[in-house]
């Protein structure tokens, strides 16, 4: 899975998928894979960055949510939501932040990234 850059990104982002496949791409993604496969598939440290936890939840980091639902510890980096069960790590999401689901708070992550890189 290191084979996933920044340009692989940004393009997944942009829907810019080969053959001009406007369904494809993480919002693509996001709308037709059920929620397991997409958290194996995301750069979760490149989408639930402390600024994006800061903006969006009661939390400083993916982290300190982690820590204060009982799934981790505030040293967890985003990638440690892969290894949660994804139903504990969407009730924590519901209750804990803005958003329904985990699911939800991932599309917000893609769309605040792409948002980020496309004013650069």
């Amino acid at each position: 899975m290191m084979g996933f850059n920044l340009n692989d990104l940004k393009g997944l982002l942009n829907n810019k998928g080969e053959g001009g496949n406007s369904s494809g791409g993480i919002m693509g993604m996001l709308g037709k894979l059920p929620l397991d496969q997409i958290i194996q598939k995301l750069p979760l440290d490149k989408l639930l960055t402390p600024e994006f936890m800061q903006k969006h939840t009661p939390f400083q980091s993916i982290g300190e949510l982690l820590q204060k639902t009982g799934l981790g510890s505030t040293t967890d980096s985003p990638e440690k939501v892969k290894e949660v069960p994804t139903d504990q790590m969407d009730n924590q999401v519901s209750q804990n932040t803005q958003f329904g689901s985990l699911q939800q708070m991932l599309q917000k992550a893609a769309e605040f990234y792409a948002a980020r890189k496309g004013g650069q």
